[in-house]
């Protein structure tokens, strides 16, 4: 799967609910999901992309096509909705019962594919996977283990740290125990919406009679189209019906058929290098973020494909639905008041970024001229990302581009002290008040009002994967944690 080369290489990918005390539960799956009334005119078969080369295996598959069939091929504890809010799947409760404490009970009747049940002892044996492997590692970073009690099959997941919003850590696959295989065109046995097989006429998705509902399309074909460029013109021919592609190295879509932006939590920021004269200075910082105009960076950064970045979290994240946006377009009067306070007039900078994502340096050019604006001078400098990188870790920049995934917990903690903390002070108010909102210590307005005084990095614009889909398609519901989610009901 090709993966996002950002500042850090963690890959850090959406959740409410569970809570440090002990009382909070996730909530049961909303009624959002579209009802399953197919139009005269949509298609009648459904035809898929994946890699015959690489396994299925949710855990060990190395392309994106294949990694992204496992919302289709296998069930989870929680599933992470539109809103990236986890609600059960196989899970019948989840509840906090201390900060650092999840205890999951299994919902009656889940069963794999073979009919088999889905035991608590599965989900131990798939947890222990997931937390090896390059796709579940950095989501489950943060919960260190999980005890079965043989007793009353309920699993208590333990975290290293409090986390408001745990439960959507648990969106990992759940795979039976001991059936799974890693060979390139094969599947282990799941309990999802379908089961794959392989016969004489190629590969398919056949509609899982144990999964408890049945979708729209019985079968589902599946073709051997593993680059995005093949599954481009796969759609352009009609050889399939809809793909998927996160768009992680900046290459602009080329639309044919139908197309809708999918929201990612993949995050563009102006990092700043606390450590230097005038940018040690927060109403310096905050000036340099009045400056930037987020919508025309989402205008005009990765081909339009990106929304602006109002908040330090995503702004469809159903866990900021109550707070006001922190950063909007240009307030230039105000930018050069605060450098007028700060006794600022005549600053220079240093603007470095990798050159790894094509799109990259259009934003670049962009932030550039805002911040020329205001009369500052800034230098930019592109470079290579192992020298990019190299020079984050010297601390050899004033400014740079960074971009971050966030897991489906909406984990700042790289940023925060972790591999991501490049120019942010480890002391710094932003990140005390983040650490009391995990804990349960403090809220998460306090901590937004927190981060808006300090201004620790600068928050660019949400970067937006890409869904193409046969022009008949009405309903297609892809989100960034799930390309396939409410599958079932489209049309």
């Amino acid at each position: 799967m090709r993966r996002l080369l950002c500042v850090f290489l963690a890959i850090v990918c959406a959740l409410t609910c569970v809570g440090c005390s002990p009382s909070v539960e996730v909530s049961e799956p909303s009624s959002s999901a579209p009802e399953a009334v197919m139009p005269q005119e949509s298609p009648r078969s459904f035809s898929l992309p994946y890699s015959k080369e690489d396994t299925l295996n949710p855990y060990a598959a190395a392309t994106e096509v294949n990694v992204v069939l496992a919302g289709l091929l296998y069930d989870s504890l929680t599933v992470i909705d539109g809103a990236f809010a986890p609600q059960l799947s196989l899970a019948a409760s989840v509840t906090s019962t201390d900060a650092t404490h999840l205890t999951v009970s299994l919902k009656q009747g889940a069963k794999f594919s073979d009919g088999t049940a889905v035991t608590a002892a599965d989900v131990k044996a798939s947890f222990d996977t997931a937390r090896k492997s390059a796709q579940y590692k950095e989501l489950l970073g943060n919960v260190t283990a999980a005890a079965v009690d043989r007793k009353s099959g309920v699993i208590t997941f333990t975290l290293a740290k409090g986390d408001p919003n745990a439960a959507a850590c648990l969106s990992f696959p759940i795979l039976k125990a001991g059936k799974n295989t890693t060979a390139a065109g094969e599947a282990p046995l799941g309990g999802g919406l379908y089961v794959y097989t392989v016969g004489d006429n190629g590969a398919t998705l056949t509609a899982n009679p144990h999964y408890g509902k049945t979708p729209r399309y019985a079968t589902v074909t599946l073709r051997h189209l593993p680059s995005a460029d093949s599954m481009y013109y796969g759609l352009a021919s009609g050889s399939i019906t809809y793909y998927y592609d996160d768009l992680n190295v900046g290459d602009t879509p080329r639309v044919s058929g139908a197309s809708a932006k999918v929201d990612m939590n993949a995050l563009t920021y102006l990092g700043i290098n606390s450590g230097k004269a005038a940018l040690n200075n927060a109403t310096v910082r905050q000036a340099l973020s009045l400056l930037t105009d987020r919508k025309v960076l989402a205008a005009s950064a990765y081909a339009g494909w990106a929304l602006p970045a109002t908040l330090p979290f995503h702004p469809h994240w159903s866990g900021v639905k109550e707070t006001e946006s922190l950063f909007g377009g240009q307030e230039l009067a105000a930018a050069l008041e605060k450098l007028e306070t700060a006794e600022q007039k005549k600053l220079k900078f240093e603007l470095i970024y990798s050159t790894d994502s094509a799109n990259r340096g259009t934003l670049v050019d962009t932030v550039r001229t805002q911040l020329e604006s205001a009369g500052i001078q800034v230098m930019v400098v592109p470079l290579a990302y192992t020298e990019y990188l190299a020079r984050l870790k010297n601390g050899q920049y004033d400014l740079y581009i960074g971009e971050i995934r966030l897991t489906a917990n909406m984990d700042l903690s790289p940023l925060f002290g972790g591999a991501a903390r490049y120019g942010i002070a480890a002391d710094s108010a932003a990140a005390t008040a983040y650490s009391l909102y995990r804990t349960g210590e403090g809220t998460l307005q306090e901590f937004l009002t927190a981060f808006g005084e300090e201004m620790p990095y600068i928050p660019l614009v949400w970067r937006c994967g890409f869904a193409g889909h046969d022009r008949r398609m009405s309903v297609v519901t892809p989100n960034g944690y799930d390309p396939y989610y409410g599958f079932a009901n489209w049309h």
